[in-house]
C-alpha cells in the first residue's frame, strides 16, 4: 500500500495564496481520487512560499477493473414507436462512447431505462498520478493570477517551475503544462541545494536536509516555540495584535527568531504607532513588560542563514529606525500644529467627489450625533461629549502622522486629544468612532462612542446610496456591507430601541442641504437603505439560529427599529409551532390572496351585513389591542389579539360569497377583507412563513 507524494514547486507564493492552497487542495485531492475510482483517503496538504505538496497514505498498487452502468432516458424517450433509437438515445450513447445499439433496458423503480454498459479496466495507480496531478493543480483558484507557460498557460498565483510525483518509492514521470514531473525537488533558496526525493514518506525528511520545512503545521509550532524562548529571555511576552503570524508563516521555509533593539527615544510615540510601525510594515512582534508596557527590543521571524543572525537583525532594527525616526517627526510637526489647525486642514481634502469635503463629513457627523444620542436617551453630559467626540473624529486626516500611518486614523486624533486635555470618554470615542469593523471586531466600549460610530455608519451609508454607489454583486468597495452589519450589531449590543428611520431622513437631509452632487432622491435611497439594513439584520440572526422567514415577517410588520424587529423574529421564530400562531397565520395568508385579488383600495363600510358586520368588528375590537401589544413589543399578546379575528374569518368565508356578483358588495367586501389583512399584518407579514409553523 504505497503513499503518494506530489510537489509543485514555484516562485515565491503571497501568504495569501498558500492560505488559499491549504483550504482547497485537500478537497480537490478527494475529487480526483473518486474520480480516478481509488480509495478514499485523507489527504494531507503542506505548503511553503515555494511549494504546494500534497500527500495521500495507503493507496492500492492498482485499480481493478469493473463494467460501469450509466442509466439514459426512459424507454418510452430512447425509442420510436417503431422501436428504432430516437435522437435522445442515440446522444446518450455518445456521450458514453458506445453506440445505440449497444443500450440495454432494465427496470429501475418500476420503470424501464435505457443503460450504457461501459467496461473501466484495472490499472496501475502509478498511470493514475498524471491525471491527479493535474486535477489539483488546474483546480486551485487564487483570488489573483497570472497566466505562465506556452500557448494559452496555466492561471495560477505564480509561475510552476517543477514537480515531484512519488508512489511508494516510485517516481512517476510524466509531462504537464511543459514540466516533467520527476523526483528532484529544490530546497532552500540560499541555504539549500536541489533534494532527491527517495520516497514519499522521505519527503519532510529530505527537504528539511536541506533548509525547508515544508509542512506548514510543523513550521508554525516551531516559530511559536521560537518566539516563545525567544521571549522568555528577555523576560517579557510576545504580541501579535495584528495577526501577522499566520503571514510570517508563509514567509520563510526555514525559521530563525532574532532580537531586535528599538532606540528607546522612540518610546515616547503613542504605543500605537509604534506597534503599527513593527506589525504592519515590517511584521515584527512586539514584545511586552510584566507591567503592560512596551519593551524597547522586538522579535522577527528570519528566513536567513542563522550563522548571519546579529547582523539580520542589525539590519532589522535600523529598518524599523528609519520608520520610526518618520513618525516622530510627523508626530512633531502635528502636535506643533495642534487639534484645531489640523481640524482647518479638512476643507482641502476632499471625502467623496458627490459627498463634499472632509469638513462637509465632520459637519454632518457632529449633527446626526446630537440626533441619535437623544433618541437613545444618553445624559445631558453624554450628549454633549458625543457631539464634541464627533467634531474631533476626522481632524487627524489632516496629521501628517495619519498621512504615513493610514491604519492609525481614529488613534491619532484620540491621542492628540489627550494631550490637548480633552475628557476621557471624548478621546475614546474618537478613537472608537470606526468599531466594529468586522464581525468578531470589538463594539465600541461606551453609549458615547456608539452614538459617534453610528452616525459614522449611517452617514457612510446614506451617502453612498445617494450616490446610488450601493454594492453590486460581491463588489463592496466602500465597505458599506461591513457598515450596516456594524449598525446592527451596535444597536442590538446597547438594546437602543428606537426607530431608525429618522436617522437616516435627518443623515439624507444634511447630506442634500450641502449642495451635494446626489443621484437619487431621498424617498428611493432611505427605502433601497432600509432594505439593506435588514438584510444584515437578517445575516446576523441567522448566525443565531433564527430562520430568514422569521426575520422577514418580523421586518414585515414594520416595527421600525433593530432591537425590537430581532426581538419579534426571534419569538416568531419560537412561537410559529404553537396552535395560535398557526391560526392566525393560515387567516391572514387567505386573506393577503383575496385582497390581492380584489385590487381595491377603499375602506370598509358597513352595509348592515350580518356576515360583514361580524368581521368588521373583530378586526376592529382587536386593533388597539394590537398596536398596544406592538408597543410593549410583546408578540404573544399580539397573536392572542389576533386570534379572535382568525375565528371571525374563518366564520365569515363560510356566510359571505366575497366574489359577489354586484359590484358595490363585492367592492365593499374586497375592502374588509384588505382591512382585516392589513390588521394582522401588524402582527407579522405572515405569508413570508412559508412552513406553516412546522419544524424547520
Amino acid at each position: 500500500m504505497p503513499d503518494l507524494l506530489i510537489e509543485f514547486g514555484c516562485e515565491e507564493l503571497p501568504a495569501s495564496a498558500c492560505r488559499e492552497a491549504v483550504a482547497q487542495v485537500p478537497g480537490l485531492m478527494a475529487q480526483a481520487l473518486a474520480a480516478a475510482r481509488l480509495p478514499e483517503r485523507e489527504a494531507t496538504v503542506m505548503v511553503a512560499p515555494r511549494r504546494i505538496a500534497v500527500f495521500v497514505a495507503d493507496l492500492p498498487e492498482a485499480r481493478e477493473g469493473r463494467t460501469a452502468e450509466v442509466r439514459g432516458p426512459a424507454q418510452q424517450a430512447a425509442y420510436g414507436p417503431d422501436g428504432a433509437p430516437t435522437k435522445a438515445a442515440e446522444g446518450f450513447a455518445r456521450a458514453q462512447g458506445v453506440t445505440a445499439a449497444d443500450l440495454v433496458l432494465k427496470e429501475d423503480g418500476g420503470r424501464a431505462f435505457v443503460y450504457a454498459l461501459r467496461e473501466e479496466p484495472a490499472a496501475d495507480t502509478a498511470e493514475l498520478v498524471p491525471e491527479l496531478a493535474r486535477t489539483v493543480l488546474e483546480g486551485i483558484r487564487f483570488g489573483k493570477n497570472m497566466r505562465w507557460g506556452s500557448g494559452e498557460g496555466l492561471r495560477f498565483s505564480r509561475p510552476v517551475r517543477w514537480i515531484v510525483a512519488k508512489l511508494g518509492d516510485r517516481t512517476v514521470e510524466f509531462d504537464l503544462h511543459g514540466l516533467r514531473a520527476g523526483d528532484v525537488s529544490q530546497g532552500h533558496r540560499f541555504l539549500g541545494t536541489p533534494a532527491v526525493i527517495a520516497s514519499a514518506g522521505a519527503y519532510r525528511d529530505a527537504l528539511r536536509a536541506e533548509g525547508v520545512v515544508a509542512d506548514h503545521v510543523e513550521r508554525r509550532a516551531e516559530i511559536v516555540a521560537g518566539l516563545d524562548a525567544a521571549a522568555a529571555e528577555t523576560g517579557c511576552a510576545w504580541r501579535d495584535p495584528g495577526g501577522k503570524l499566520e503571514e510570517v508563516l508563509f514567509l520563510v521555509e526555514r525559521p530563525g527568531v532574532l532580537v531586535g533593539d528599538i532606540n528607546p527615544q522612540h518610546l515616547r510615540l503613542p504605543e500605537k504607532v509604534l506597534v503599527t510601525a513593527m506589525q504592519s510594515h515590517q511584521r515584527y512582534f512586539p514584545l511586552e513588560r510584566a507591567d503592560g508596557s512596551l519593551e524597547p527590543r522586538f522579535l522577527s521571524v528570519s528566513n536567513g542563514d542563522p550563522a548571519h543572525g546579529a547582523t539580520i537583525a542589525r539590519g532589522n532594527a535600523g529598518v524599523l529606525d528609519a520608520r520610526l525616526q518618520d513618525a516622530s517627526f510627523s508626530f512633531d510637526r502635528d502636535r506643533e500644529a495642534g487639534l484645531g489647525a489640523l481640524n482647518g486642514r479638512l476643507d482641502t481634502i476632499v471625502f467623496h467627489k458627490r459627498l463634499g469635503s472632509m469638513a462637509d463629513k465632520r459637519d454632518r457627523l457632529e449633527a446626526l450625533t446630537f440626533h441619535i444620542a437623544r433618541d437613545a436617551g444618553l445624559s445631558d453630559v453624554e450628549i454633549d461629549h458625543a457631539v464634541k467626540a464627533a467634531a474631533l473624529a476626522k481632524a487627524d486626516q489632516g496629521a501628517v502622522l495619519v498621512a504615513e500611518f493610514s491604519e492609525l486614523q481614529g488613534e491619532v486624533a484620540a491621542v492628540y486629544a489627550a494631550l490637548e486635555g480633552v475628557p476621557e470618554d471624548v478621546c475614546t470615542a474618537v478613537r472608537e468612532h470606526y468599531l466594529p469593523e468586522g464581525p468578531d471586531s470589538p463594539l465600541p466600549s461606551s453609549p458615547v462612542a456608539a452614538a459617534v460610530a453610528l452616525a459614522e455608519k449611517i452617514d457612510n451609508l446614506m451617502g453612498a446610496f445617494l450616490s446610488d454607489e450601493q454594492p453590486s454583486g460581491s463588489k463592496d468597495p466602500y465597505g458599506l456591507r461591513r457598515a450596516a452589519a456594524g449598525l446592527v450589531r451596535v444597536l442590538l449590543h446597547y438594546g437602543w430601541d428606537v426607530p431608525h428611520g429618522s436617522w437616516l431622513t435627518e443623515s439624507a437631509s444634511d447630506i442634500r442641504e450641502q449642495d451635494t452632487d446626489l443621484v437619487l432622491d431621498d424617498a428611493t435611497a432611505i427605502a433601497q437603505l432600509e432594505a439593506f439594513i435588514g438584510d444584515r439584520l437578517a445575516f446576523t440572526l441567522d448566525r443565531e439560529g433564527v430562520s430568514a422567514e422569521a426575520c422577514a415577517a418580523a421586518q414585515g410588520a414594520g416595527l421600525g427599529s433593530v432591537v425590537a424587529t430581532a426581538a419579534w423574529a426571534r419569538a416568531i421564530d419560537a412561537a410559529r409551532r404553537e396552535d395560535g400562531f398557526k391560526r392566525v397565520w393560515t387567516a391572514c395568508t387567505r386573506l393577503v390572496k383575496i385582497a390581492a385579488a380584489g385590487g381595491g383600495t377603499d375602506a370598509f363600510v358597513s352595509a348592515g351585513d350580518a356576515g360583514e358586520d361580524a368581521l368588521a368588528s373583530a378586526v376592529r375590537a382587536a386593533a388597539p389591542d394590537i398596536e398596544a401589544a406592538r408597543e410593549r413589543r410583546d408578540l404573544a399578546a399580539a397573536i392572542s389579539a389576533a386570534v379572535p379575528v382568525a375565528e371571525a374569518v374563518d366564520r365569515f368565508f363560510v356566510d359571505v360569497l366575497v366574489n359577489a356578483e354586484d359590484p358595490a358588495v363585492r367592492a365593499r367586501r374586497y375592502a374588509l377583507v384588505g382591512e382585516a389583512a392589513g390588521v394582522l399584518l401588524r402582527v407579522a407579514d405572515f405569508p413570508k412563513v412559508t412552513d406553516q409553523g412546522g419544524d424547520r
